[in-house]
């Protein structure tokens, strides 16, 4: 960092991290150089080791403390940063934006749906990213085992890989859902519009706990702009984001999702939310 400040001479600083955003703040500093630090997760938590957790959070709250401006990209966020100590009058919301031509909601759906045999009739459940443990997709499959004869046509697709993966794909064979939960892996970014379209429902039902309880994930914007609505488990960031009536349902847990959907199609009520 230090032969890059000397090489580049750069008018301001900006730090995404833990380690190495303490340490070019401390740097930037020393040089007399603006640092700024841009805040979209609550950092800490995602440290693999826990034992190392605690050790994250002050380098977090020193750098909080000691940036010219922190900037943050939802209004749980700004608490947070302010609870850990950044100056209320140096923390600035700016809010994530998606790109409105990517995720173009009246891309032909039928190339996808045609690649994964899924049906005309069919209601595709959709969800990408990261497969967490706590992503709540261990209770929609369940589900969707419970009542796969009552909703034949009822399925979830599923874009991206992590730790649950091997655990879904056991759930799926264990109950014969081959035909119900579809796999697509990871997939380039430019595809997803694709991937969206050819669904009917985004979901995000995570658990609420210390690494989901202030974000506000990306994706929930990109299944908005993409004209889907949404069910998400009421974590506090979301719920602050989106409120409600905004196209984001809100379902108490993760078991509560598929049911809630079910309820939803049979009342006639998603066409609103969308």
């Amino acid at each position: 960092i230090t032969r890059q400040i000397k090489e580049f001479r750069p008018g301001v600083i900006v730090g995404f991290g833990i380690l190495n955003t303490y340490l070019a703040m401390k740097l930037a500093k020393k040089a007399g150089i603006p640092f700024i630090y841009y805040l979209i997760d609550v950092l800490h938590t995602l440290v693999p080791v826990k034992s190392f957790r605690w050790v994250a959070k002050i380098l977090e709250k020193r750098t909080l403390r000691n940036s010219n401006r922190v900037i943050v990209i939802n209004d749980k966020l700004k608490d947070y940063a302010i609870e850990m100590g950044s100056d209320p009058h140096r923390t600035f919301l700016v809010r994530a934006g998606v790109d409105l031509e990517r995720f173009n909601p009246h891309i032909d759906r039928s190339r996808i749906r045609k690649q994964y045999k899924i049906e005309e009739n069919d209601f595709v459940l959709f969800f990408m990213g990261w497969l967490y443990d706590f992503s709540g997709l261990r209770e929609v499959a369940l589900d969707l085992a419970k009542i796969k004869n009552e909703e034949p046509n009822l399925k979830l697709l599923i874009v991206g890989e992590g730790d649950l993966y091997a655990e879904l794909e056991k759930i799926q064979q264990k109950y014969n859902l081959q035909d119900k939960i579809i796999f697509t892996g990871r997939q380039p970014y430019q595809k997803i519009p694709e991937f969206l379209k050819a669904s009917d429902l985004c979901l995000f039902p995570a658990y609420d706990n210390e690494i989901t309880h202030n974000i506000v994930p990306i994706k929930i914007y990109e299944y908005m702009a993409a004209g889907k609505p949404v069910i998400a488990t009421r974590l506090p960031g979301v719920e602050k984001e989106f409120g409600h009536n905004n196209g984001v349902i809100y379902a108490d847990e993760p078991g509560g999702v598929v049911k809630k959907t079910v309820k939803l199609i049979k009342n006639g009520d998603l066409a609103k939310q969308g």
